[in-house]
């Protein structure tokens, strides 16, 4: 005790021994305490990985019961690498990976994953499995209901997010905000893209085509007032006290911001979905209704985070966002997380060259001399191409074949795809 006081490292006095707790005396053992200081209680910094989106929007990829959407690859490396690589970089000590669709062979994949070893000195890997679990909501009760969250706070994050976001900051202001105002529970990182379209009227392509998301903040706190993710509708609602009271001084409303699926949060932010046992979605009704409350004691509040010019975040929610954060990638908008930055989870290196054409380093497939390699291509490893090929915007995977005259353009193809002479295969994966 005397060793490991902090006032014995600060001042060099060795302070009395503590009083050994009676039946009258009350005792903190195994609680938090609410002081930051106190290194006795300080608790492991924990995330939770949803595992499942919950969703339909990547099928008919992941309608076969043995492609779950977190194991497919993006660039050849499992989407799930990704996320779990971002949370060691975080400083996570100890992660969560919430199982529900097929989630047998998550928990195999992440035993037998070289990425979760490499990680392991510095992270601890949990699955958790509830074939029951139908929403978010329910896989957040039952966190709540076993217990396991300790740190507050802690990442509250989806297996389909890439991301170089740098959590320690956003988690530093969680922390002084909470310490201020208990209420405030939740941090929610964003990224204001700027345009509403890429010109042609659709949203930008890492966002989805159903998000419609509205956000009104508070620019000087970055306090969330209302988050609106209805589609297709053309007006929202705020409620008239959020102008005229003294609170806020004002209020920005925008369409533009993007929603990165990553959050800080409290565990008070568990607790409230076990009261409130119909939520069932993170966004669309917890964090639309706990910033709508107008009483001041029963607000649950909610800040955003915007993400800085060099970060990246980026929520793969359909084949859309796919392919755009494929490109994303190879155009290294993510750096440090490039395809050549290290060994990939197949245990392939990559170089870079010009136009970000990324080929094996010390290839083992062949590649015939009259075809081209267009900008923003990958091949993987053990692939053959034949005569007068023409590759653009596309991601090979490994041990692939193409036959003679074959044209891929802004086109994914996974392991073990042989396409023969004479083809042409455009937007697809």
């Amino acid at each position: 005790y005397i060793l490991s006081h902090p006032f014995n490292r600060k001042n060099g006095n060795q302070p009395p021994p503590p009083p050994l707790p009676t039946h009258n005396t009350p005792t903190t053992m195994g609680k938090q305490t609410n002081d930051p200081n106190d290194s006795k209680h300080e608790q492991k910094l924990q995330a939770i990985l949803l595992a499942d989106s919950f969703t339909q929007s990547f099928r008919p990829l992941t309608s076969d019961e043995n492609v779950p959407k977190v194991l497919c690859p993006l660039n050849n490396v499992v989407m799930l690498d990704y996320a779990m690589d971002f949370l060691a970089g975080n400083g996570i000590q100890e992660v969560y990976v919430y199982c529900v669709s097929n989630a047998e062979l998550v928990e195999e994949y992440i035993a037998r994953s070289d990425r979760v070893q490499t990680n392991k000195s510095v992270m601890t890997v949990h699955c958790i499995t509830d074939a029951g679990a139908k929403n978010p909501g329910d896989a957040l009760r039952e966190m709540d209901k076993r217990g396991l969250i300790r740190s507050d706070p802690f990442v509250l994050m989806s297996g389909d997010v890439v991301s170089n976001v740098n959590l320690k900051g956003v988690m530093k202001l969680h922390k002084e905000r909470k310490k201020k105002d208990s209420s405030s529970i939740m941090t929610v990182c964003m990224k204001d893209l700027g345009v509403v379209s890429d010109g042609d009227g659709a949203p930008p392509a890492i966002r989805s085509t159903s998000d419609d998301l509205v956000v009104g903040y508070n620019p000087s706190t970055s306090q969330i007032v209302l988050f609106d993710d209805t589609p297709h509708q053309s007006t929202v609602s705020l409620p008239c006290s959020f102008v005229t009271s003294n609170l806020h001084s004002s209020i920005r409303i925008s369409s533009s911001i993007y929603d990165c699926g990553i959050d800080v949060c409290s565990p008070e932010v568990l607790a409230r979905f076990s009261d409130e046992f119909d939520y069932r979605s993170i966004r669309k009704q917890f964090i639309h209704n706990s910033v709508a409350e107008e009483e001041e004691g029963l607000q649950n509040k909610v800040h955003a985070h915007f993400l800085s010019s060099p970060e990246y975040a980026s929520r793969i929610s359909d084949v859309r966002s796919y392919h755009a954060t494929s490109r994303d990638l190879l155009r290294r908008w993510c750096y440090p997380v490039v395809p050549d930055w290290d060994t990939n989870s197949r245990g392939v290196k990559y170089d870079c060259g010009r136009h970000f054409v990324y080929r094996e380093r010390g290839g083992s497939g062949t590649i015939a001399r009259s075809s081209t390699l267009g900008s923003m291509t990958m091949i993987g490893s053990g692939c053959t191409i034949g005569e007068n090929c023409s590759i653009k915007g596309t991601v090979i995977g490994n041990n692939c074949i193409l036959g003679n005259n074959v044209t891929l353009l802004n086109t994914h193809l996974w392991d073990n795809v042989t396409i023969d002479s004479n083809v042409s295969i455009t937007d697809s994966i």
